[in-house]
This record gives C-alpha cells, structure tokens and sequence, in this order.
C-alpha cells in the first residue's frame, strides 16, 4: 500500500511539474512549438495556433500595442526556453496595450501562446530580416534562478577530531558546480 501511495504522489508530482501555465493555454490541443515549423511553411502557418519563446532582443510600446522581438529558443513541455540549446531564429510578437520595457527588457526570458499572423520585413543590424509575426492571447515571463549544487564525495561521519583523513575535520574535497534553472 505505502509502495502505491508513494508512486501515485511521484505521478503527481512529475505531472505538476510538465504543466503549462494558465497564461499560456491554448484552445488547440497541440500548437505548434518548433519555430523551424512557421518558417518552412509561413503560408501553412498562417492563423494557426502557437506556443514559443526565448530571450526578448527588443521591446517597443507603439500607438495601441507593444512589439516584442525575441530570439527563438526550443521549449520544455511546459513552455520554459532551454537555456542551453541554440536559438532557431528571430520572431516578433505583437501584445494589445502598454507593457512596461523595465519588466519586458531585452535579456529576459519571454513565452508567449497566440497565432501566426503573417511575417514583417526588417533588420537585424544591418541585416534584412523576415520575422514571422504572432499575435499574442497569453504571456510568460521567466526568471534564471542560480542553484549551487555541493558534493562532499569524502565524508567521513565516523570520525572526529585530528585524526580523521584528508583535512583532520571528517570531511573531505568538497566540488561545486553553479547551475541556472529557468522558473516562474
């Protein structure tokens, strides 16, 4: 019985923590999430729903709605950029109303749900660019948390004083390994 209860709460867990934020729902059951996908197929694309994100290049607020370029990054299942994969291209997304560049500054890590909604011209430096174009229904914002993960491979718990090994205090080499994780 305890073995049952303890991997019907793991399940749980583990399907907490695949689930997509409210604010990035979407009435399709599958969006699509691959940027490659709206830009082989820009025409196919058109008015279908999508789920992508990355790191925010630009941010500016125009007469009625705010324009948002963001450097594509692949997704988790539940819509977190994965920092460590290679951005995919370039997107701009366009969200009704004001949104505050100090919130929304480039860097930041930015997902957004809505459909395609055609393509733009424009630059990147002096580079011409075509950027698909979303229309945003939903948003989230991330935020790089810094975890310092420890390992003190050579404990020693049954010695103390002196005359233990290694450093004399019970314990031994300590690694350090500083790892970024992407959350709410």
């Amino acid at each position: 019985m305890f073995r049952a209860l303890f991997l019907g709460l793991v399940a749980v867990f583990v399907v907490g923590c695949a689930s997509v934020p409210e604010s990035l729902q979407t009435q399709s059951e599958n969006p699509i999430t691959d940027y490659r996908q709206v830009v082989a197929e820009p025409a196919l694309a058109q008015g279908l729903e999508v789920r992508m994100g990355g790191i925010i290049a630009a941010i500016t607020n125009q007469q009625h709605r705010t324009r948002i370029e963001i450097v594509s990054l692949p997704l988790t299942k539940d819509g977190r950029p994965m920092l460590d994969k290679k951005p995919q291209g370039r997107f701009v997304s366009y969200v009704d109303g004001f949104l505050e560049p100090l919130e929304y500054r480039p860097g930041r890590l930015l997902t957004v749900a809505g459909w395609v909604d055609g393509s733009e011209h424009g630059t990147v430096g002096e580079f011409n660019y075509t950027f698909p174009v979303i229309k945003v229904s939903g948003s989230q914002l991330w935020q790089i948390k810094q975890e310092i993960l420890l390992d003190d491979f050579e404990r020693n718990f049954n010695c103390i004083g002196l005359r233990c090994p290694v450093t004399g205090y019970g314990f031994g080499y300590t690694r350090g390994e500083v790892t970024q994780r992407v959350t709410k």
